[in-house]
């Protein structure tokens, strides 16, 4: 929006005051908006730490097991088990977008093969393995809820930073600037208005004693 070069004119006043109201307005919605993402700004945080806590939980967990699965088998045999393991293992991630408050919401899917016979035999090994491989199988479905979550954190977050850059452009740039350049021509106007007033006033008088 330029403020140079403006005229002196009612016009240019009516526009600037219709201007100022308009930003007024947008100054508003835009803070009414700045509350929203606010507020989904705390239920995302909360949603996010909480997972974080799940995850750590699990991950706490997990290591317990395979120590007590090193303690029984070796970590010879487990190592071979995991390397066998990870042949038949083939995830795959989905991801779709939902377009929501400005921002595309992802959601993403782990898609597990279907349970196939363990590559290990159950007789000469521990229940510890079979517990960790549905354990690490829970974790991957946090991890991905944990990508889900940050990112919408972030993208969030910068969404907030944008309404605020504008909020702050109209409340400390752009309105104060409308204000000063109504305030220039109301005081112009008004003066031009008392010159002509007093001009006409002094006409008035010089015809009357021209007349007389």
């Amino acid at each position: 929006m330029s403020f140079k070069n403006l005229k002196n004119t009612k016009p240019e006043l009516d526009s600037l005051k219709k201007k100022k109201q308009f930003s007024l307005r947008g100054e508003n919605l835009l803070d009414l908006k700045r509350m929203q993402i606010l507020k989904l700004l705390r239920e995302y945080s909360k949603d996010y730490f909480n997972l974080r806590l799940e995850m750590r939980e699990h991950f706490l967990e997990n290591i317990k097991l395979l120590k007590k699965a090193y303690e029984t088998i070796g970590i010879r045999k487990i190592n071979r088990i995991a390397n066998l393991t990870k042949t038949t293992l083939e995830p795959e991630i989905e991801i779709t977008y939902i377009h929501s408050m400005g921002i595309d919401v992802p959601k993403i899917e782990l898609i597990l093969p279907k349970k196939k016979f363990p590559t290990y035999s159950y007789s000469s090994t521990t229940l510890y393995i079979d517990i960790l491989i549905k354990k690490l199988r829970e974790i991957l479905k946090i991890i991905m809820k944990l990508a889900e979550s940050d990112y919408l954190l972030y993208h969030v977050a910068e969404e907030n930073k944008k309404v605020t850059r504008r909020i702050d452009a109209l409340d400390e740039i752009i309105i104060p600037r409308l204000s000063a350049s109504i305030l220039t021509i109301t005081e112009i106007l008004n003066d031009e208005e008392r010159e002509e007033f007093i001009r006409m006033k002094n006409i008035k008088e010089f015809l009357d004693i021209e007349k007389d």
